[in-house]
C-alpha cells in the first residue's frame, strides 16, 4: 500500500526509537568495555608486579649467596697464597714437620668443606699436605689444574670442575695457584680441594619455592651444583640460554624454558666477582603467577557477572522502551489515522499542510491540494445502508492509496464523504493526472468488490508560496473548486484560479 504521510510519520517514529534504543545498548556496552578495560588493565599491571617481585626476591637471594661463596673462596685462596709466600722462606725445608705444619697451613685449612691444601712439586708429586706430618707423596701430574699450570703461565686462581676425591670418594672443585721459581719457571702448584657439600648445603637453606632451583656453573659450561636436581652436576650447557644473557652483562634476569627440565622459568643470574663462576636462580613462572591467577579468575568473574547485568539490564530496558514504542506508536496512529478508511485523519492533514507549506516557499516549488467528494452520498446511504457507504468510503481510500507513490504525497479524510490530497512539488496539471487515475481506481474496485459504484466531484488548487501567502488560502481555493464541480454537474475536475480565496461557508452548501 502506498505511503499516504501518516505511515511516514509513524516509520521515522519508529526508526527514532530504534535509534533510541540502539544508543542504550551502546552506552551499556561502552560502560561494560571500559570497566573491562580497567580490570584487564589492573590486572597486566598485577601481573607485572607479581614478575618483578619474583626477581626482586631471586635478586636478594643471589646477594646473599654470591657474598657467601665469594667470602670463603676468598678465604681459602688466601691460605693458598699463604703456603706459596711461606715456600719462599729459606730453610723451610730444614725445620721439624710439626713446625713447618704449622708455618705452611693456618686454621682455614681446617675448615669442615676445605678437603685439604696440598702442595705439589714441578714433576707432580705430593711434597706437602695439611692432613699430615708425613704425606703420601701421590702423583697427581695427570689431573687438569696441573696440565694448565704447568703448560701456562697462569698465575691467578684457577677453579676446576668437579671431580672425585681419590682420598675419601668426595665430590669436591680444585682450587689452585702456580708456584714459581726465581727465574719464573715451574715450580709446582698448591691446590686445595673444597668439597661440592658446602654448596649443597648453602643452597639447601635458600627459600626457592616448590618448583625453584638454584644453579652454580662454571664459565666453561659446567654444571658445579644444583638444588635441588643434584644429577645435573659435572654436565655440561655451554649452550643453554643464559650463557648467551652472560656474554653480555655481569648480571640480569630473563624467562625461558629450563635446558634442564623444559619448564619454563624466570631466571635471575650474576657473576661471582672475577670468579669464573655464574650463579643462577630459576623460578616456575606456574609458581610466579599461582596467586596472580587466582586474582585474575575473581576480577573475571567479576566481568563476567558484570557482563551478565549490563546485558540483563539492557535486554529489559530495551523491552520496556519497545513496549512503550509501540504503545505511543498505537497512540501516534489513533492520533492522525482515520479509523474507517486507514487514511490520515483531518489533524494531521494540517500538519502536513504547514510542513510543506514552509518546505514549498524554501524552495519556491509548487504546492498543490485536491479535495475530493463522494457525489449524492446522503442519497447512496438511504439507497444502499449506511455499511455499503462505509465500503465505498474504504473503497475511495484505496483508490487514493493506490493512485499516490510518493513519500511526501497525503491523502486523508477531510470529514464525512469528502477526502483531500495534498501533493507537494507537482503543478495543477499533475494533479489532474493523479485526479483521472483516481476516477479510474475507484471505478475498477467498485467492480472488483462489488460496490455500488459513485461518482467524484474534484476540486484543485495550486500555489507556489510567496511570503505574505497563507496555507488557508490554498485550502479555500481548493475548497471553491470543489464546489464548483458540484455546481457544474459533479462526476468532474476543477482547477482553481491563481488567486488567493477566501474561506467559503459550506454549512449552506448541499452534499
Amino acid at each position: 500500500m502506498p505511503d499516504t504521510g501518516v505511515h511516514s510519520d509513524h516509520a521515522n517514529a519508529a526508526s527514532g526509537s530504534k535509534r533510541a534504543i540502539n544508543r542504550v545498548f551502546a552506552a551499556i556496552l561502552a560502560l561494560v568495555i571500559c570497566f573491562g578495560a580497567v580490570c584487564t588493565k589492573v590486572l597486566l599491571d598485577a601481573r607485572t608486579a607479581a614478575w618483578e617481585r619474583a626477581a626482586e626476591t631471586a635478586t636478594s637471594l643471589i646477594s646473599a649467596v654470591e657474598s657467601d661463596i665469594a667470602r670463603n673462596i676468598e678465604s681459602y685462596d688466601l691460605s693458598i697464597q699463604g703456603v706459596i709466600d711461606n715456600l719462599q722462606h729459606p730453610g723451610i725445608d730444614s725445620i721439624s714437620p710439626d713446625l713447618r705444619q704449622l708455618v705452611l697451613f693456618d686454621r682455614s685449612a681446617t675448615a669442615r668443606h676445605l678437603d685439604a691444601l696440598v702442595v705439589l712439586d714441578q714433576n707432580g708429586f705430593v711434597r706437602y699436605d695439611s692432613r699430615s706430618v708425613n704425606p703420601n707423596h701421590a702423583d697427581r701430574s695427570t689431573r687438569d689444574y696441573f696440565k694448565l699450570h704447568k703448560g701456562t703461565g697462569l698465575t691467578s686462581l684457577f677453579i676446576s670442575r668437579p671431580f672425585t676425591s681419590r682420598s675419601d670418594s668426595t665430590p669436591v672443585i680444585a682450587l689452585s695457584r702456580r708456584m714459581s721459581n726465581p727465574d719464573g719457571s715451574f715450580a709446582g702448584v698448591v691446590v686445595g680441594s673444597l668439597k661440592l657439600s658446602y654448596f649443597a648445603e648453602l643452597f639447601k637453606s635458600a627459600a626457592l619455592g616448590a618448583n625453584g632451583n638454584i644453579t652454580l656453573f662454571h664459565d666453561d659450561g659446567t654444571v658445579i651444583m644444583r638444588w635441588p636436581q643434584q644429577e645435573v652436576v659435572g654436565r655440561n650447557f655451554k649452550n643453554a640460554e643464559i650463557f648467551k644473557y652472560a656474554a653480555m652483562a655481569h648480571d640480569g634476569r630473563f624467562e625461558s624454558p629450563s635446558a634442564t627440565d623444559g619448564t619454563r622459568r624466570l631466571f635471575v643470574f650474576s657473576r661471582i666477582g672475577e670468579l669464573p663462576l655464574l650463579l643462577s636462580v630459576g623460578q616456575t613462572t606456574t609458581d610466579i603467577y599461582a596467586e596472580w591467577r587466582r586474582y585474575a579468575v575473581v576480577i573475571g568473574l567479576l566481568i563476567a557477572l558484570l557482563c551478565v547485568m549490563g546485558g540483563t539490564l539492557a535486554w529489559y530496558l530495551a523491552r520496556e522502551m519497545r513496549r512503550r514504542a509501540v504503545a505511543e506508536r498505537k497512540l501516534s496512529v489513533l492520533a492522525t489515522t482515520d479509523g474507517l478508511t486507514g487514511l490520515s485523519n483531518r489533524r494531521h492533514l494540517n500538519d502536513a499542510m504547514h510542513r510543506e507549506w514552509r518546505r514549498a516557499m524554501r524552495e519556491s516549488a509548487p504546492l498543490t491540494l485536491m479535495m475530493i467528494d463522494a457525489d449524492h452520498f446522503k442519497t447512496y446511504n438511504d439507497q444502499h445502508g449506511h455499511q455499503a457507504g462505509d465500503r465505498l468510503l474504504q473503497t475511495i481510500s484505496a483508490a487514493m492509496f493506490r493512485s499516490i507513490s510518493r513519500p511526501a504525497d497525503t491523502a486523508s479524510r477531510y470529514g464525512g464523504d469528502e477526502f483531500a490530497v495534498l501533493l507537494p512539488g507537482t503543478t495543477s496539471e499533475g494533479a489532474i493526472m493523479v485526479a483521472e487515475k483516481i476516477r479510474t481506481c475507484l471505478t475498477a474496485l467498485c467492480a472488483e468488490n462489488g460496490v455500488p459504484a459513485s461518482n467524484l466531484s474534484i476540486g484543485i488548487a495550486s500555489r507556489v508560496p510567496k511570503p505574505g501567502d497563507m496555507f488557508g488560502d490554498l485550502l479555500a481555493s481548493a475548497d471553491e473548486a470543489l464546489y464548483c464541480a458540484k455546481d457544474k454537474g459533479r462526476n468532474r475536475t476543477e482547477i482553481a484560479p491563481d488567486r488567493p480565496a477566501k474561506p467559503a461557508f459550506r454549512s449552506s452548501r448541499a452534499a
